[in-house]
């Protein structure tokens, strides 16, 4: 019996969940920027750009040449989730240039990120939602961690909206405000619609199979952005004299509890994570993915929190566990990134999943 014959690298191929790496690497950017450490950070940085320009650059060709695969990818109940992390690495991007020390261009690229980005998450998020409602009909056991990515993009928008805002014309800056708000509320009320499915899924069902280990990750990001970015929002009108001065000095005690839930999130994932790296049984099955990247930008998100929570609470506790948790960072980073750039090698970014 002959042996099959693998499918040849093609752009039709080409997973969405691969802009996951450009969150991933645009979180560690910008980390390494709030942690004082640019010299590192600026280097990050590009090769995030160059990630998002080149993935841009392929999945445009995928949906122009193979449009029946981009929406097969829709379509799907896994891949389909991963499509809002395109606008959501605009937004990232967005906001590591506005952070980094990188030239008069980046006042343009960054404000475009932003501008660009804002509409495609509301698009592609609300498009996301309507398919997988009308179309599939997932049972709860389907349910993932990745279920969680509409709320985290929706979350990204007044987190970025404030960090611009004063750099827009002073004529826009209020319809800015107010728009970059509404999203608050589509990301904290859809993350807390997905949360309770997610978790019944966990009691009322068989063990997450190994390749969606790190899906439970992501369920820090909406609580590390759920920390930033009414924070941020906040910050930018009070900058430009939308919001009175003592309406940011609370958030930071509301904040807190909201932080909370994400290191008790993060203490249960990495449970998760050590049990089936520990286990040969379910170690075998944990094979590399695009979604490997949910290890990192999650990570990146609370730490960017708690690095946040420890400056104003001053809080030498957070302040430790911010190092601690960049460094965690770092590693999940250096991990997912050899196995990426081994994919890409061999060409295996371009064929079909095994399995």
């Amino acid at each position: 019996m002959e042996a099959a014959v693998p499918a040849a690298p093609s752009v039709r191929f080409l997973n969405p969940a691969w802009f996951a790496s450009v969150m991933g690497t645009g979180a560690l950017a910008l980390a390494l920027a709030q942690f004082g450490l640019v010299g590192l950070a600026v280097p990050v940085y590009a090769l995030a750009l160059v990630a998002l320009v080149g993935l841009l650059g392929l999945y445009l060709a995928k949906l122009f040449r193979y449009p029946q695969a981009a929406l097969a990818d829709l379509q799907h109940p896994l891949f389909s989730q991963m499509l809002p992390t395109l606008p959501i690495a605009l937004l990232v991007l967005s906001l590591a240039t506005r952070v980094l020390p990188l030239g008069p261009w980046s006042l343009l690229l960054g404000q475009g990120l932003f501008l660009l980005g804002t509409p495609l998450i509301f698009a592609v998020g609300l498009l996301v939602v309507y398919v997988v409602s009308t179309r599939l009909r997932l049972p709860l056991e389907a349910a993932n961690g990745a279920w969680f990515i509409p709320p985290v993009s929706a979350l990204l928008v007044p987190m970025a909206g404030g960090f611009w805002l004063s750099t827009f014309p002073k004529v826009w800056q209020k319809e800015l405000w107010v728009m970059s708000g509404l999203f608050l509320g589509i990301g904290f009320f859809l993350f807390l619609f997905v949360l309770p499915s997610f978790l019944q899924r966990l009691y009322g069902h068989d063990r997450l199979e190994p390749h969606f280990l790190p899906s439970v990750f992501i369920g820090l990001a909406p609580v590390g952005l759920l920390v930033l970015a009414p924070w941020r929002w906040l910050e930018g009108g009070t900058q430009v004299g939308l919001v009175p001065e003592g309406w940011l000095q609370a958030w930071p005690v509301i904040a807190l509890a909201i932080w909370g839930l994400g290191l008790w999130w993060l203490a249960f994932s990495l449970l998760l994570l050590l049990d089936t790296l520990l286990a040969e049984s379910r170690r075998t099955q944990f094979h590399f993915a695009p979604g490997w990247w949910g290890f990192v930008f999650p990570v990146g998100a609370f730490t960017l929190a708690t690095l946040a929570l420890s400056r104003a609470l001053e809080s030498a506790f957070l302040s430790s566990l911010a190092w601690a948790l960049l460094l965690l960072l770092g590693v999940f980073w250096m991990w997912v990134m050899f196995y990426s750039l081994r994919a890409w090698v061999g060409l295996g970014a371009m064929r079909p999943p095994k399995g």
